[in-house]
């Protein structure tokens, strides 16, 4: 079904959920809603997080709809809303971040018979980011994380792509420096 010429566009659905058709947003929802839960839990282990976040974007962007002007895809809009909604939770966390697992909790994951190496990867990765700025883990998470070009970052932050290049130059050398006090 998908590219049916019978599917509304995103633009044109935006235009009737603005208006107030309450059905369009709906579907607008059911057709991003995967891409930002999986853009936010890139940033947040607790799945309750990432959907607090992700519903902030749409709540964000529904009462933004009359000001989404189409020069751009409806998702990137959103992707950007969301992006945001990330950066400010990670904001509000810096002043009560999450508890981070100690390592007697990771050897205890990794002797349950439910404990993955993936899981221990996810976590560890997790509490290595959790040591970085919000900046960083932004600017991290969005180019390495979810592989996107620095001019497409910049687009999403509001960064200068120079910016965008220092910022994660930056992140990375801290990153390494973290790693490098780990034992």
């Amino acid at each position: 079904m998908c590219g049916s010429s019978t599917e509304d566009s995103d633009g044109s659905l935006a235009a009737s959920a603005a208006a107030g058709n309450g059905e369009a947003f709906d579907e607008l929802v059911r057709r991003h809603q995967p891409r930002l839960l999986r853009l936010a839990g890139r940033f947040f282990r607790r799945p309750e997080l990432v959907e607090e976040v992700v519903q902030e974007a749409f709540l964000k962007a529904y009462t933004c709809l009359k000001g989404f002007r189409g020069d751009r895809p409806f998702g990137h809009w959103l992707t950007r809303i969301a992006v945001n909604a990330s950066y400010d939770q990670l904001r509000r966390q810096r002043a009560r971040p999450e508890t981070a697992l100690d390592d007697a909790s990771v050897l205890d994951l990794l002797a349950s018979p439910d404990g993955t190496e993936s899981e221990v990867a996810r976590i560890t990765a997790g509490q290595l980011l959790a040591r970085l700025s919000p900046e960083e883990r932004l600017v991290l998470t969005l180019t390495v994380l979810e592989n996107l070009p620095v001019k497409d970052v910049a687009g999403l932050t509001g960064w200068s792509i120079p910016n965008v290049k220092v910022r994660a130059f930056r992140a990375r050398r801290k990153l390494r420096r973290v790693l490098g006090g780990v034992s």
